[in-house]
């Protein structure tokens, strides 16, 4: 999304205030500049106050009826973003609802109004010692829950006191937001035009609120560490989604030298939209194939507007993170079905739940792992919950009747694990045929590449499912054995390491002897250096978040296959990821695509 020039900036402020940046996660790319908005969901204190015997009714009166308002504005809201964004979106407002009726919490206050207490100090106290005890808690989904729990105290409170609740959708004037984190209720309480882009100090790129503010397209910058502790209101900050990087108080030199940046990018956008309906073609008659990641319906339209050939990744994640109960086959079969009918006859990709690692659904019985990345998750869990992993293939096997679902499984190590996998599917095909359901017997299978073990087995693997799709993330995190979310070791994080680029060759290679195509969908496969050495080692498609995909075709229709080709066999002989980038960037300049 690009912002024209709307900020008012004060240069002679400037030198008071002085200038300073950060640097984080570029989360949603894009370019932003404007006044800062400080936003704190994290915490509240109130104050204890005594009342008189003879006003504990009344106050317990006070307190049912500002918990009815805040129950009536909760579903007010719930139902307006039902009406944004889908029904999906408007569940997260389930738990505050739930909360709020919940009968311990109401009596406990209670019990603490009838010893003299306010009804502001007794909420408070009752609510605050529900943290306390989510804060220790060893399930996730429990500690998540404690940006709810401080979300209804503010409503109460606010209430009470006969103050307007403040929170993000309430926002008057266009502004950055800066905070020390963010839910995804307040990332869907942005209003696009009056949230510029925010900039928060933790959150990764896989993160629900990351996702959401690409699906909305609101630049952000994640993980800046503490820039909620000294950004303050008011602050002229500049939002750089493309390079993650916060610039707060800048130079009137940075400022205009970003707005020329915010103008290049619109005009580089109109360009590339030229180009949506012609197809990613090497200018020596090549072509590869770009397809979008989604997690949501509401993502199907940028899966349209950026002109993806489908869908190359569907996380079905979601459904199990945003309920209170397993997800039912109707339920998955609706939400599938949906996607698929809407880009038919263009393909799309259900990948089976990837839960574990950072992704735990409080509906999925779990224990603290040492090292959750190495233990229980993505097809190890799926086929350790064989009837919850089935009810999923069921819905995605009856969504196939379109003829364009295809079906993914995440981080298969083994032939062993492929085929237990295999034969759940076929169980529920069996079964969806017995029952006279409508589905594609033929359904395409692929399997995710992401632990070295799989593509040293690839030529085995390949002989039992009809694509390869690369998760570069994972693959980079098991091969060169660095947690990605750990900030101390992140610099070794390295997406061009040479044995990185050698194990994807090695998979391409196998996938081809099998007549089988490797798409990337992870974050590499939307990286323009990445793009040309892609197409050099012969991946046949990439999928990315949409608005990555414009760019992405422009290089790939300026390059010649034979040349990349080149580029890729150079780059197999080095030594270093700094000797590949400096290699690749070389070759981008002489393309004069520096600008992408």
């Amino acid at each position: 999304m690009i912002f024209s020039e709307g900020s008012t900036v004060n240069p002679a402020a400037e030198s008071e205030k002085g200038s300073h940046e950060f640097s984080g996660i570029a989360a949603s790319p894009g370019i932003a500049i404007g006044k800062a908005h400080i936003y704190s969901s994290t915490d509240y204190w109130i104050e204890e106050r005594d009342i008189a015997p003879g006003e504990i009714d009344a106050e317990k009166a006070r307190f049912a009826a500002a918990v009815e308002k805040v129950i009536h504005d909760i579903k007010e809201l719930k139902y307006k973003i039902q009406t944004r964004v889908g029904e999906k979106h408007a569940k997260i407002f389930e738990p505050h609802i739930m909360l709020l009726q919940d009968p311990e919490l109401i009596k406990e206050t209670n019990d603490l109004i009838e010893t003299g207490k306010s009804a502001e100090f007794a909420f408070f106290r009752t609510t605050r010692k529900i943290i306390k005890a989510y804060k220790h808690a060893n399930d996730d989904y429990l500690r998540e829950r404690i940006a709810d729990i401080q979300d209804i105290l503010r409503r109460v409170y606010a209430k009470l006191v006969g103050k307007e609740y403040m929170h993000l959708a309430s926002v008057e004037e266009p502004v950055i937001v800066i905070a020390s984190n963010l839910t995804p209720s307040d990332t869907s309480n942005m209003h696009a035009g009056k949230i510029k882009a925010f900039v928060t100090d933790f959150g990764g790129i896989t993160s629900h609120v990351t996702i959401l503010a690409r699906a909305l397209q609101i630049p952000a910058v994640v993980g800046t560490k503490n820039a909620s502790k000294t950004v303050r209101s008011g602050d002229i900050v500049i939002v750089d989604g493309e390079n993650g990087m916060v610039y707060i108080n800048p130079t009137v030199n940075t400022i205009e030298k970003f707005r020329k940046e915010q103008k290049q990018i619109l005009i580089n956008r109109q360009a590339l939209a030229d180009l949506k309906e012609l197809p990613a073609v090497t200018t020596d008659g090549v072509r590869i194939g770009l397809y979008a990641n989604i997690e949501f319906f509401e993502e199907v339209s940028a899966v349209l507007e950026n002109g993806a050939e489908g869908v190359g990744l569907y996380r079905s994640e979601f459904l199990y993170l945003l309920s209170d109960k397993a997800p039912e086959e109707d339920e998955q079969f609706t939400a599938y079905f949906k996607v698929a009918e809407k880009l038919a006859p263009d393909p799309v990709v259900i990948r089976t739940f990837d839960l574990g690692g950072d992704k735990i659904s409080h509906i999925i019985p779990t224990e603290p792992e040492q090292n959750p990345y190495l233990g229980w998750r993505a097809i190890r869990l799926s086929l350790s919950l064989r009837e919850l992993f089935k009810v999923q293939l069921r819905a995605i096997v009856r969504a196939s009747s379109l003829r364009n679902v295809k079906i993914l499984f995440p981080m298969i190590s083994s032939v062993d694990e492929l085929d237990e996998a295999l034969a759940v599917l076929d169980e529920a095909k069996k079964e969806i045929k017995s029952e006279g359901h409508d589905f594609n017997e033929d359904i395409p299978v692929g399997i995710m590449i992401e632990v070295p073990s799989a593509v040293m087995i690839a030529e085995h693997l390949a002989k039992k499912v009809d694509f390869f799709s690369i998760g570069t993330n994972d693959l980079i995190q098991y091969s060169v054995a660095v947690d990605r979310a750990n900030d101390r070791i992140a610099n070794l994080f390295d997406p061009f390491h040479p044995g990185i680029i050698k194990l994807i060759a090695m998979t391409v290679e196998a996938a081809h002897n099998a007549g089988i195509p490797v798409a990337v969908c992870g974050e590499m496969g939307g990286n323009p250096s990445a793009a040309i050495l892609f197409t050099g080692l012969g991946i046949d498609e990439l999928s990315m978040i949409p608005a990555y995909i414009p760019p992405i075709k422009r290089i790939i229709r300026l390059i010649r296959k034979e040349y990349a080709r080149e580029i890729a066999e150079k780059v197999l002989k080095l030594e270093t990821g700094t000797q590949v980038r400096e290699l690749i960037a070389r070759e981008i300049e002489k393309l004069n695509l520096t600008s992408l």
